[in-house]
């Protein structure tokens, strides 16, 4: 049944393709002979040795080609393609991206895309399984970006850098506003859908793999880099705010100033510091102000009651020295702390998707 009886019945393949092969000329032939209703391709950049590749795909029926003049990166190309069937094929229920290395299959872009025109409010992700013959780095790769995404996202996913997905066409002009020029962009996607409450719906696929992946032009280390980012953004802030709240405590704990007025007095200082750089730099939340203050400042009077019971039972049990113990207590936190301020203090307005 579709999510909607008035759903449109059509949608459009987007294929961004950087220094293609013939296996892109290949792939979009099977596409448009399978019934792919239309197919947008963007040459990203590729220069005048790929211009042949460009130039036959231009002369096949439903099958446009845009064009970068120099190379921009694959979030851009999304960008440009997303762009242009928002402005010229709003007949679609979505899109379909897939990439141009004919890593996935055309019975897969096909059916994902039969999929999306059935139910176009949600973005699903094409999953593969990861089973047999798979690259090392593939599969290391995509097992950490799993975890990490799980953790910072909040959401449990099977494959997270599959690039190819059913994209409702009413959540491209927050994709279109969505940061990103490189992988990093689909990564934001999924984080985007997951904040805005869009249902996300994992479709297995075929695990295919030419020649040990090597003519993706995906680097697993700077690329995931980018991906894992967010993280790294709440680590930093975390470090520089811990290391100010140390630093407050300390001189007032040696000044004859109490445990619990101490910590108050330090995490009352550094949260100023801690919520302007979390709400700006790490989860770049749009929420209301008033609001946000009332929960982060909620937020750190539950952590500060926890971290002052810790501290007492710590140094009264055990005997650990105050500093020692507010070191320890805040690290094992320092997990929990990001959770709470992901799903409750810096969260996003809901994306109604129609």
């Amino acid at each position: 049944m579709p999510d909607d009886p008035s759903a449109k019945q059509t949608y459009t393949v987007l294929i961004p393709a950087y220094k293609p092969s013939e296996t892109l000329i290949h792939l979009v032939e099977e596409l448009l002979r399978r019934g792919a209703p239309r197919i947008v391709v963007v040459d990203d950049g590729g220069g005048a040795e790929f211009a042949p590749i460009f130039e036959r795909l231009q002369t096949m029926p439903r099958c446009e080609v845009l064009r970068h003049a120099v190379n921009l990166g694959k979030g851009r190309a999304l960008k440009t393609g997303l762009n242009h069937i928002l402005l010229h094929h709003r007949d679609s229920a979505g899109v379909v991206t897939c990439d141009a290395d004919g890593q996935h299959s055309p019975e897969d872009v096909v059916r994902l895309g039969e999929q999306l025109a059935q139910s176009p409010r949600a973005l699903l992700l094409g999953s593969r399984s990861f089973a047999g013959d798979v690259p090392l780095r593939s599969r290391v790769g995509n097992l950490i970006t799993r975890y990490v995404f799980y953790y910072v996202v909040g959401k449990k996913l099977t494959d997270t850098q599959s690039g190819l997905r059913g994209i409702p066409l009413s959540l491209i002009p927050e994709l279109l506003r969505l940061s990103g020029e490189q992988y990093e962009y689909e990564m934001n996607m999924l984080m985007l859908a997951k904040e805005r409450d869009v249902d996300i719906r994992e479709v297995p696929i075929s695990t295919i793999y030419l020649d040990n992946n090597l003519s993706s032009h995906f680097n697993p280390l700077f690329d995931s880099m980018k991906i894992y980012f967010v993280l790294l953004r709440y680590g930093f802030t975390s470090f520089l705010t811990a290391l100010l709240d140390q630093l407050i405590f300390f001189i007032a704990f040696r000044s004859g100033v109490a445990v619990a007025p101490g910590i108050v007095l330090a995490r009352l200082l550094s949260s100023i510091f801690n919520l302007s750089m979390n709400k700006a730099f790490v989860f770049q939340s749009r929420a209301r102000l008033p609001g946000l203050i009332l929960k982060y400042y909620t937020t750190m009077a539950v952590a500060g009651t926890i971290v002052y019971a810790m501290i007492q039972f710590l140094t009264e049990s055990f005997g650990w020295g105050v500093i020692t113990a507010k070191i320890t207590v805040e690290s094992v936190l320092f997990l929990a702390t990001f959770v709470v301020q992901r799903d409750y203090v810096f969260t996003r307005p809901k994306l109604p998707v129609d």
